[in-house]
């Protein structure tokens, strides 16, 4: 019986420092509710007179207004910079709601967390067992002109955005505000009832003044982060107006080695970092699923359970080799049950 090679090093856990960071990006915003350092909070936020506004509460406000607010746009540059730079790294990092679905997991979240239990640990290689490739696996693989290693690049559409059901709620936010002359969607954006609730809290217990308003806020994000079907995934505007931007970014593109990767060395059938990624992306064939490395958020969800240490996120992408040939699979591994 063959091995495959042993998992290289022990991959960085990074789900929790990115609750810690959205945590710290909470008490800081709940500590200047009642101090006079308020920074207000990730709706509108800043210091001094220098304020900030969500890109979409910004583009939002000047389609209610029919003008150009010099601050909306201020905002807007500076968010379109950080996108560029840093991709949507907004939704894994700071964004309250990858808090609140922890407390709140969605039903579908059960089976991606088991899927991710079953990446083995450092020093830990599944065994393998090593069958022939069949004449039908062989003229697929041929069939594709360069082999897997290509399918990286993808058959179709891999670059840019591909558009969704969160686009079509961008297109109906941003129609219903032009209709009812005020950003109807920030009456239930998550990011902004999840601000109010703590406010809401914290006067709670502050100075005893209870309100209906925590029971319908706590109601209408458990409609969305739980009943709905996944919110961030499927319908949240900010997300899909954020993706538009970030096809631009080339900095911290996850990318596989292929020298390492079981799928590409060895012809497993191992789809760890597809299960793990939140936005379905397939860092083997992009363009095989609905969405591209433009809605990649950067939360390294893939690199933590890839087995051999094959994904990162580089400060620049590498230049793909010049060579067309396609990998010498000999043998096709299948996981012992």
């Amino acid at each position: 019986m063959a091995k495959t090679e042993k998992a290289v090093g022990r991959p960085l856990k990074t789900a929790r420092l990115r609750m810690l960071v959205a945590l710290a990006v909470l008490v800081v915003v709940a500590v200047g509710y009642f101090t006079v350092v308020g920074v207000g909070n990730l709706c509108a936020g800043g210091w001094g007179d220098l304020v900030l506004l969500c890109p979409l509460g910004a583009l939002a406000s000047m389609i209610a207004q029919h003008t150009i607010i010099p601050q909306a746009v201020v905002s807007l540059a500076l968010a379109a910079v950080a996108l560029l730079v840093l991709g949507r790294f907004f939704c894994s990092w700071v964004c309250p709601t990858t808090l609140l679905q922890k407390v709140l997991p969605h039903r579908s979240d059960r089976a991606a967390a088991k899927l991710s239990e079953k990446a083995p640990a450092a020093g830990e290689g599944p065994a393998v067992d090593i069958a022939p490739l069949t004449e039908a696996e062989r003229s697929s693989l041929a069939s594709c002109g360069a082999g897997c290693a290509s399918c990286q690049e993808g058959c179709g559409k891999s670059k840019g955005v591909k558009l969704d059901s969160r686009h079509a709620v961008l297109g109906g936010a941003l129609v219903s505000t032009l209709i009812f002359g005020f950003p109807v969607f920030c009456l239930v954006c998550p990011v902004g009832l999840t601000f109010a609730g703590v406010l809401l809290v914290m006067r709670l217990f502050a100075f005893g003044e209870a309100t209906w308003a925590i029971v319908a806020i706590v109601a209408v994000l458990v409609a969305e982060l739980v009943l709905l079907p996944r919110w961030c995934q499927n319908l949240c505007p900010l997300g899909a107006l954020q993706s538009l931007v970030a096809a631009g970014n080339r900095t911290f593109v996850p990318a596989v080695d292929t020298e390492k990767c079981l799928k590409t060395t060895k012809g497993a059938a191992c789809d760890l970092c597809v299960g793990a990624c939140a936005e379905g992306i397939n860092l083997h064939d992009v363009a095989a699923v609905a969405t591209t490395l433009a809605d990649c958020t950067k939360c390294r969800d893939c690199a933590d359970v890839c087995p051999t240490g094959a994904i990162s996120f580089p400060l620049l992408p590498k230049k793909a080799p010049a060579s067309n040939e396609a990998p010498d699979f000999d043998e096709l591994p299948k996981t012992q049950g």
